[in-house]
């Protein structure tokens, strides 16, 4: 007894250890995921902040390096300054000049051979001899523009100076004039870049020694003294521009990046602890927050795996084997089964997979956009992925709607593409209104959009179709009723092929749009028509005009009258206002039979009148349009409608022809001039 009960009291101290283990290794495994992409992110962060702020103050040193030493070069060559006299008026007016007009030099003067100094703004001392000075010996030993850096007699600070000899007309030196910039400005207007607390940008030379640095007692000191030789090497010969070193007992990161035309370097560094302390916090709360989690979840998860497997020890071993051999359990033996650790794994399987779906989703949305420019809604692709992604047993019944605009191309045909366009985002707003917040609308193309609705019942789908129609009937293009064909279909078991139900929702789409099509062009062609008769375009036949057009027709056309008398009661549709036209009065006037005959062309009813009512414009003489068709080239019905029209426009005479003998056909003046008479 005391042996078994010692087993058991081994078995619970694995039990927990092991658990323990188990969400500690997890815990950690996502833990050194996350800290690993937090590390490269501040790293990252870090490296472009440093490059950005480099190349910002290279700008700013390359320009102000330039301009100095365009002043420098100028003031080189000016014979006020190298033929001075003792006055010194006229050079200190140029420097006060060049100073007002460049707030970045703080000196400038020129020094001569015989011991005197032009400036202002400085107190020169008594025994001071330019000739000493380094800036005077750097320009007397450089034939272009020196740069230095030394610390001025009188201030003792730091100077970054640019100087040039100057040479009288003979060739013999006579002085030099210098331009300096204290190191402490150059300093302050570097340090207007920085982005971190530690961040410090300054310039030295190619052999490693600090020339400019916001804290003085650095300036002269190389920094080859606290890098490793073979970084500097890089850095020197351009084969990398981050380097690291250590200073102070401060370890830093750098970016190197040399000044254009010169030999300086831009550096830019920055306290690495400052990057990786916000690293190190995160690591320190994190692992307090996984022990705390895993010493709790290990007790709960220890209690209920004793709970359900320590009692009694041989049924919990009868079980792990009946599991680990592929044999079910039932009935009583449910109780002490492992059906929670598979149903612990399977769920830490899921959330595997979404995690990694969503990691996929989140990559490809870098490269993919998911929207409809026109209208906002999603795109086709966004639609397939999330109709895969929503074929899940918790979204069942999942219902997919489908709407194809009805009569998009005959609205295209008539009223033009704006109007087409305008149609598209008008049944985009009213899928928007309609559809649930939780469901996916999207276009898919042209006059096709869908919808995906998870949850969604059959008698819910027929709900948000009626709320589809009903916000469709309150919209109108150009007078025609917006309307639309609408399919859907529903999954409701897992087995059933999310593919097929598509095919349902679009074979009902189809179904309705094949009934509703001919309704379509007829309701569209009666709102033209109506809109016409409202303009006085189009009016019925009086009395008397189907009193001469019959007997027109029974002389010339026996067998077309209808088609005669449909071509002369439509033969002004053209004006309508509802079609978008162009130009001057006299091209709209000229073109109405165009846009008549491609209006009509549209309808299968008056397909055949479109042909009569483009050409009653033309004349016999060929002088009419818009083809500039000729005797009878003309079409015989286009030809009487002519006559007839100009006659009845007349009031019912006979002086259209007499004052334009040549356009109207003279057999059928004739025909008509018996008929009114």
């Amino acid at each position: 007894m005391e042996t078994r009960a010692k087993k058991s009291l081994t078995i619970k101290n694995e039990i927990f250890l092991l658990s323990f283990l188990f969400l500690a290794l997890v815990s950690l495994i996502f833990a050194g995921l996350f800290l690993k992409i937090l590390y490269e992110h501040n790293m990252d962060n870090a490296r472009n902040s440093l490059r950005q702020c480099d190349s910002q103050i290279v700008t700013y040193t390359e320009g102000m390096f330039h301009e100095n030493a365009s002043i420098v070069k100028l003031l080189s060559k000016n014979p006020v300054i190298i033929n001075r006299d003792d006055d010194p008026s006229d050079v200190l007016s140029i420097y006060d000049t060049i100073r007002e007009n460049n707030t970045n030099i703080t000196y400038i003067y020129s020094g001569y051979a015989d011991g005197k100094l032009y400036t202002s703004d400085y107190d020169t001392p008594s025994d001071y001899d330019p000739g000493s000075r380094p800036w005077y010996q750097a320009a007397k030993n450089t034939d272009g523009v020196a740069r230095l850096v030394y610390r001025d007699a009188v201030t003792k600070e730091w100077l970054f100076s640019q100087c040039k000899k100057l040479v009288d007309e003979e060739g013999h030196m006579v002085g030099a004039v210098s331009i300096d910039c204290s190191n402490k400005s150059i300093s302050e207007e570097l340090s207007t870049r920085y982005q971190y607390e530690s961040q410090r940008s300054y310039i030295i030379a190619p052999d490693g020694t600090v020339l400019i640095h916001p804290e003085e007692q650095y300036i002269n000191d190389s920094l080859t003294n606290y890098m490793e030789a073979d970084a500097w090497e890089d850095v020197v010969h351009g084969r990398s521009n981050y380097g690291e070193y250590k200073k102070d007992g401060v370890n830093a990161m750098a970016y190197f990046e040399r000044i254009p035309e010169t030999e300086f370097i831009v550096v830019t560094a920055i306290d690495a602890s400052e990057i990786t302390s916000p690293i190190v916090r995160s690591v320190e709360y994190l692992l307090a927050l996984v022990a705390c989690l895993c010493i709790l979840l290990s007790i709960i998860l220890s209690q209920i795996l004793m709970y359900r497997f320590a009692k009694p020890i041989i049924a919990l071993e009868n079980r792990i084997k009946k599991v680990a051999g592929g044999y079910p359990v039932s009935g009583h033996e449910f109780i002490y089964s492992n059906v929670e650790i598979n149903g612990i794994a399977n769920s830490i399987e899921i959330i595997v997979k979404n995690i990694a779906k969503r990691e996929e989703q989140r990559k490809n949305a870098e490269y993919l956009s998911f929207h409809d420019s026109m209208t906002g809604l999603y795109n086709r692709r966004y639609f397939v992925e999330e109709l895969r992604r929503m074929d899940i047993k918790s979204n069942y019944p999942l219902c997919i709607v489908c709407c194809d605009i009805n009569g998009l191309k005959q609205i295209n045909d008539v009223f033009g593409h704006d109007a087409g366009d305008e149609l598209i985002g008008k049944v985009a707003s009213c899928l928007k209104r309609s559809c649930r917040s939780d469901g996916v609308l999207a276009r898919l193309g042209g006059d096709e959009f869908s919808v995906i609705m998870p949850r969604a019942t059959e008698a819910g789908a027929e709900q948000i179709l009626k709320r589809i129609e009903s916000e469709l009937a309150r919209e109108n293009i150009c007078t025609v009723e917006v309307t639309a064909s609408l399919g859907y279909a529903v999954k409701d078991r897992e087995k059933v092929v999310l593919e097929e139900v598509r095919q349902r929702a679009d074979q009902m789409m189809y179904t309705k749009k094949m009934r509703e099509s001919t309704k379509v062009r007829r309701n569209m062609l009666n709102s033209i028509i109506t809109a016409a008769e409202r303009e006085g375009l189009v009016n019925a036949l009086t009395d008397e005009e189907n009193r001469v057009l019959t007997e027109l027709a029974a002389v010339l056309c026996p067998t077309a009258e209808k088609l005669l008398k449909e071509s002369y009661w439509l033969r002004n549709i053209g004006p309508c206002s509802l079609f978008p036209v162009t130009g001057s009065a006299d091209e709209i006037n000229r073109r109405h039979t165009e846009t008549g005959y491609r209006v009509l062309c549209v309808f299968d009813k008056y397909r055949s009148v479109a042909g009569c009512v483009l050409h009653y414009t033309e004349h016999w003489d060929g002088s009419g349009w818009p083809a500039g068709m000729s005797g009878r080239d003309i079409p015989l019905i286009s030809r009487i409608i002519a006559v007839a029209a100009a006659c009845f426009e007349a009031g019912g005479t006979t002086e259209p022809f007499n004052e334009n003998r040549g356009w109207f056909d003279p057999a059928i003046v004739a025909v008509l001039t018996e008929v009114i008479s």
